[in-house]
């Protein structure tokens, strides 16, 4: 688990989705933990799971759409945020 900068996310997280194994996520949580924004390694694509502002599911295809679905929502679920937690681990 780290601390990182939230400008430093999205390329962090898209980094870490692309060595993923099925069954794998990476995190990405507020300081106070209570938003989450996971990518989950499916045997195609990818789930992301929003839990914060809003509790919805979205699918991913590819990194193309990996990358446009998650920087919608680290822009929704942490707009006030500088600092987020991120980590890699077992779904």
């Amino acid at each position: 688990m780290a601390r990182i900068n939230i400008e430093k996310a999205l390329p962090w997280a898209l980094k870490q989705a692309e060595h993923l194994q099925e069954g794998e996520c990476v995190d990405l949580l507020c300081k106070k933990r209570n938003r989450l924004v996971r990518v989950v390694k499916l045997k195609e694509g990818f789930r992301l799971e929003e839990r914060g502002f809003f509790k919805e599911d979205h699918r991913a295809q590819d990194m193309k759409e990996l990358e446009k679905a998650l920087s919608r929502l680290i822009a929704r679920e942490f707009p006030r945020s500088h600092m987020l937690w991120a980590f890699r681990r077992r779904a």
